[in-house]
């Protein structure tokens, strides 16, 4: 019996070193570490940490609100600054003078108009409608035909004509000229109404920017000449800012306009 006993005692010294006995222990551990966990100061500490975490979320939203908000300030102080000075130039008054002579046109960086019958700074001609022009004439090449006198004694060249200003001649060309130029004139003052953002706005000179000169073009259409009748003689201007008086032609026509080089259309 003694013996049962010790075994017992030994087989009790056993189960306390059995591995199950050691799981016990873990899990006790376990259980205790969770407690631990579920303290109340612990669970305090972590709700003071997620309001720190929401306090910082909102400082940064907050400044970066802010931050957007004077971005956006500096960006409309530089847009009104745009427009103001795309409205300041709009209104300004721009010359299409080029100058006394040919020489000082060039010089000022003036170019012929062959629609104008002028030289013309780069704010007051339109350069792919004066390409079009100069293609939209009656000869095979499209073409116009200049001529040095009424009865085509000898024909001009564009540049020859481009040159008048330093002689004070004047260039005869056919009547189907004189009105494609009135049609070109109304097409540039229409292109030039509706160029107010990039591609920028093309002056229409005061020389032609006149109620005159539109009057002036409805009698030329109503005239129903021939087209080909040499009925247009014209000076070339380099002076476009002066307003020029229409001066009668032998027929009874106002055909041109007396200015101080000559007479032009």
């Amino acid at each position: 019996m003694f013996s049962k006993l010790l075994g017992g005692q030994r087989g009790g010294k056993d189960m306390y070193e059995s591995p199950h006995y050691d799981r016990l222990l873990q899990r006790n551990s376990i259980d205790s570490n969770l407690k631990g966990e579920c303290d109340p100061k612990l669970a305090i500490d972590h709700s003071e940490l997620r309001i720190q975490q929401r306090s910082r979320l909102s400082r940064l939203i907050s400044r970066l609100g802010r931050l957007l908000i004077i971005c956006l300030a500096i960006w409309g102080v530089f847009d009104l600054a745009r427009i103001s000075w795309k409205t300041i130039q709009a209104n300004k008054t721009v010359s299409c003078n080029c100058g006394e002579t040919v020489s000082e046109a060039i010089s000022n960086g003036c170019k012929y108009d062959s629609i104008a019958a002028a030289w013309l700074p780069d704010a007051c001609r339109d350069d792919s409608l004066i390409a079009e022009f100069e293609k939209a004439g009656p000869n095979q090449d499209g073409s116009w035909p200049y001529y040095t006198d009424r009865n085509k004694t000898r024909t001009l060249t564009v540049r020859e004509v481009s040159m008048l200003p330093n002689s004070g001649g004047h260039f005869f060309t056919i009547h189907q000229w004189h009105l494609v130029h009135c049609a070109y004139y109304w097409k540039k003052l229409w292109r030039s109404s509706r160029r107010s953002g990039g591609g920028g706005v093309v002056v229409v000179e005061q020389r032609y920017d006149t109620m005159a000169h539109i009057d002036h073009c409805e009698k030329m259409f109503l005239k129903r000449d021939p087209l080909d009748n040499m009925a247009t003689e014209a000076g070339v201007s380099l002076h476009s800012d002066r307003l020029v008086v229409a001066a009668k032609h032998r027929d009874g026509s106002r055909l041109g306009h007396v200015g101080k080089h000559g007479r032009g259309h």
